[in-house]
């Protein structure tokens, strides 16, 4: 017995076109589960966090941005009280220097994908909470300032773009 990708995939791409950009946002970041960690790359087969963020904000709005956890943080998730159905990420802030060091889009209430070391992985938020706080970090949780992504995304992106995104994704980088 062997499994007809063609046919999985053709279910596929019709659940994800009735989907909201909220649920194609976690649909992307689940889909980065358990690929390896990759510095400064975005995309489904390797990713460092914000690059995990990025690619799933692009699948989800159509709006491509590639920037660092502290960027996406003082620029891109800036909504203080977000929409349990909007789109979410829990960035951690180091004590010191205000600066998030690091983030992980959420997937549902108190659940995160982070993409770390070791490779993407679903983990608690209560779990990596309590790993940053020992680490002298809080957690704030933002919602996507969706006129601040479309912005940032038509003055272009900060980074190098991953050259492998091509093949998975019909934009102009």
């Amino acid at each position: 017995m062997g499994i007809k990708w063609d046919r999985v995939f053709e279910n596929e791409q019709r659940q994800f076109d009735r989907m909201t950009e909220a649920e194609k946002f976690i649909y992307f970041l689940l889909l980065q589960f358990n690929s390896p960690y990759g510095w400064g790359k975005e995309n489904p087969e390797s990713s460092d966090c914000s690059g995990a963020v990025c690619l799933a904000l692009l699948a989800a709005t159509g709006h491509f941005i590639r920037t660092t956890a502290d960027d996406l943080y003082k620029r891109v998730f800036t909504a203080q009280r977000p929409s349990p159905d909007g789109i979410r990420a829990a960035f951690f802030v180091d004590g010191k220097t205000g600066a998030a060091s690091h983030v992980a889009g959420l997937v549902g209430d108190g659940v995160v994908l982070n993409s770390q070391e070791g490779g993407a992985r679903v983990r608690s938020l209560d779990f990596l909470s309590a790993w940053f706080w020992n680490r002298g970090s809080s957690t704030a949780i933002r919602g996507l300032d969706r006129a601040a992504l479309v912005r940032l995304s038509h003055e272009g992106s900060r980074y190098d773009v991953d050259p492998e995104l091509r093949r998975y994704m019909e934009i102009a980088l």
